[in-house]
């Protein structure tokens, strides 16, 4: 960041979309995850916050039957809410339709269960989508993060055949389209909030620590 002016990030030089998804009823958390209260603020708007200073543009997918409300603090801008066509797809459907909306060719996908954006590992991430239809950050595990992915819209034909299959899974995706792989070997650089007990132990790593812009 030079004179207080945070560096975009890119993809090939080009202008990024940042697809974060909220939808899904959260049935682990037994909460819906976009809501929760995180350090005054939801957990949405927490993930927003971090994103929205680094992305030309930024969409909010969610489910037909959400609504959400933005609070009142001082945001880069608010973000414009799509909704997936067809309910109950996951988070396959929540990537169609912020893809199909989106202004800009490469989309970062960010699940908003993620609390807390590696901005660096993000920047390796788009770099790596410079000559793939895909790029996703594989941990120590072998584990790939496709909800942490950059992926181009041309992947949406091959988004739609799943679905058409019945498909609800990201990961076959994968396999189907021009793949490039980000390895990291820090497991805490893409933590989840998955369950009640992982949202707690997050709150607990937040006590005594500045909130984050």
């Amino acid at each position: 960041m030079m004179g207080g002016v945070k560096r975009k990030i890119r993809c090939a030089g080009k202008p990024m979309t940042a697809v974060v998804l909220a939808g899904g009823r959260g049935r682990r958390m037994k909460a819906e995850k976009a809501g929760l209260a995180v350090g005054g603020r939801t957990l949405l708007e927490h993930v927003l916050a971090q994103v929205e200073p680094y992305f030309d543009e930024v969409l909010v997918s969610l489910s037909p039957e959400q609504s959400l409300r933005f609070g009142d603090e001082e945001r880069a801008g608010t973000p414009r809410i799509v909704e997936d066509a067809t309910p109950g797809l996951g988070p396959l459907g929540g990537m169609l339709a912020g893809l199909k909306a989106a202004r800009h060719e490469a989309c970062a996908v960010i699940a908003c269960d993620i609390p807390e954006i590696d901005l660096p590992l993000l920047r390796s991430v788009a770099r790596a989508a410079r000559d793939a239809d895909i790029a996703v950050p594989v941990g120590p595990a072998g584990l790939r993060e496709p909800l942490f992915a950059v992926y181009r819209k041309s992947v949406v034909p091959e988004v739609e055949a799943l679905l058409a299959l019945g498909e609800r899974s990201v990961l076959p995706l994968f396999g189907r389209c021009r793949t490039s792989v980000v390895r990291f070997d820090d497991a805490g650089k893409i933590r989840n909030l998955n369950t009640r007990a992982d949202y707690e132990s997050y709150l607990r790593s937040l006590a005594g620590r500045p909130t984050r812009p």
